[in-house]
């Protein structure tokens, strides 16, 4: 499955070992391409279209399926602010407008739900409004811009937006503390 360079570039900032999460998810072609790789815990294909829905999983099934793979897809026909599970790993938004996208992280974080390590945001209309409205939200503070890429898809300049989640004093000490016991 050849993916376009947009994708690419959102495909190659995945968290690997992690859950993905493929909001407004079109085609698949992203969550179907980390499935086939192994390299990801679970993927999750989320939209609101039943449409959308029923063609991304039984495209999944005939093209993409492989009962071999440690990984295993979900199919969540819902939109995904309402979505009632603890979203972990790396969250993928595009190809929707920022209006959309912020609905969702904000339904997602005011639910307490929204736990990923990295929010990767591909916004297709009001770019910078995005960047304004997390930037504003006290519910975004445990998030830091780390990236804004700026790629040609189609003759049309788009912008993907890397967010990761900034490590607390917790996080940090576990992970002294591990590196310690591996190296004793």
């Amino acid at each position: 499955m050849r993916i376009s360079n947009r994708l690419q570039l959102i495909f190659n900032n995945l968290i690997l070992g992690k859950d993905v999460w493929d909001f407004c998810c079109d085609h698949g072609y992203l969550g179907g391409a980390a499935y086939k790789t192994q390299k990801f815990a679970d993927i999750y294909f989320v939209d609101q279209v039943s449409s959308i829905i029923d063609k991304v999983q039984t495209r999944f099934n005939t093209y993409v399926f492989d009962n071999k793979n440690t990984s295993k897809a979900h199919f969540i026909l819902q939109s995904g602010q309402y979505i009632s599970m603890p979203i972990r790993g790396t969250a993928c938004i595009t190809g929707v407008g920022a209006i959309v996208i912020y609905d969702i992280l904000n339904g997602l974080a005011q639910n307490q739900f929204l736990q990923a390590q990295r929010l990767i945001l591909g916004p297709h209309r009001h770019v910078e409004k995005l960047s304004a409205m997390i930037e504003n939200n006290k519910i975004f503070n445990s998030y830091q811009l780390t990236a804004k890429i700026e790629i040609l898809e189609k003759g049309r300049n788009r912008v993907i937006f890397i967010y990761d989640l900034i490590p607390t004093v917790n996080t940090i000490i576990q992970k002294v503390c591990f590196a310690k016991l591996i190296t004793t």
